[in-house]
């Protein structure tokens, strides 16, 4: 009998640190390192935080949608920048309005979103073999485009866009909070959502109900396209320019971001206020090896068993925490 309770003891201390321990060690992350370095807590440096993760953070929200339902989607880097290679291409090459090259780069991640989706929801093939195939299209149509050139001094409504703030806070900032705060009620508000979490529960069972499983799927894709391409706008404003590997690596640090906040990689399981609290850790990591003066080289590691972490995480919590 005692052995009995002490398993039933282990699981739900295992079940609510698994679950809530994220939210704590945020918390106590970030006491440890305002002790360490004075500049932490500075404002100045939590702009930066949120600036430099806000990217990111953008990317992370799509990635939800798609996780949630039991897909992956590594193309949203390479949409990022063909993307934004089609839409300041439009502007530079063809003289377009800046508005325009902005609808191009909505477009884009449209087409790609919608093409992840048909092939993973209605053509069966493997979510991560598809998203890596339109990966490499979307990376080398991006050098076909730009000739592996850079574009600089864009319009001045994207210099605007990244330089404006409202009460000191940048309006980058500003937007990539309402993004997560749309997302969140979408996810959690909505009958769309519910099907989702559904979907990505039981696909099987979600069709039973009278579900359209296949559509669900293919519109988390969209959706992911759609907020990658915005991303891309949103980077391009903040560097005022494009670059042919801009967006290279932030499929994996946006997954590590989703799984590190909760989100299963079964499917199911997961919230974008979770999504933020792990973008925001990998962010305080990152700015914590750069006060420290930590080389590029051992950040690249530390990025590295963040993601192994990431996984190793979602490993016990697919073991231990019942989906809900």
């Amino acid at each position: 009998m005692k052995k009995i309770m002490d398993n039933f003891t282990f699981r739900k201390v295992s079940q609510i640190l698994l679950k809530y321990g994220i939210y704590v060690m945020f918390v106590v992350l970030c006491i440890i390192l305002s002790f360490v370095s004075p500049k932490f807590l500075t404002e100045t440096n939590i702009i930066n935080i949120l600036l430099q993760t806000s990217i990111i953070g953008v990317i992370a929200i799509g990635m939800t949608f798609v996780i949630i339902a039991q897909g992956i989607d590594v193309s949203v880097g390479a949409i990022l920048a063909i993307s934004s290679g089609a839409g300041v291409g439009a502007i530079k090459l063809l003289g377009a309005p800046w508005w325009l090259g902005i609808l191009v780069m909505i477009l884009i991640g449209l087409i790609f979103g919608l093409l992840n989706g048909y092939a993973t929801a209605y053509l069966k093939m493997p979510a991560f073999l598809v998203t890596l195939a339109t990966m490499s299209i979307g990376r080398g149509l991006t050098l076909v485009l730009s000739g592996g050139k850079s574009w600089f001094d864009l319009p001045v409504q994207f210099k605007q866009l990244s330089a404006s703030n409202v009460g000191g806070i940048p309006v980058l900032i500003i937007l990539v909070i309402i993004l997560y705060i749309i997302g969140h009620y979408v996810l959690k508000y909505t009958v769309y959502g519910r099907k989702i979490y559904a979907v990505g529960g039981n696909p099987e069972a979600a069709r039973v109900s009278g579900i359209n499983v296949k559509l669900i799927i293919m519109s988390t894709f969209v959706v992911s396209g759609l907020i990658s391409s915005f991303a891309g706008i949103l980077q391009t404003a903040r560097m005022n320019s494009f670059w042919a590997s801009m967006g290279t690596g932030f499929e994996f640090s946006a997954i590590a971001a989703v799984v590190i906040g909760g989100t299963s990689l079964s499917g199911g399981v997961g919230t974008l206020g979770g999504t933020f609290v792990g973008v925001l850790i990998m962010g305080v990591i990152n700015n914590a090896l750069n006060l420290w003066g930590v080389s590029a080289n051992w950040q690249e590691v530390a990025r590295g068993a963040i993601i192994f972490i990431a996984v190793m995480l979602d490993a016990f919590r697919t073991k231990y925490v019942a989906k809900d």
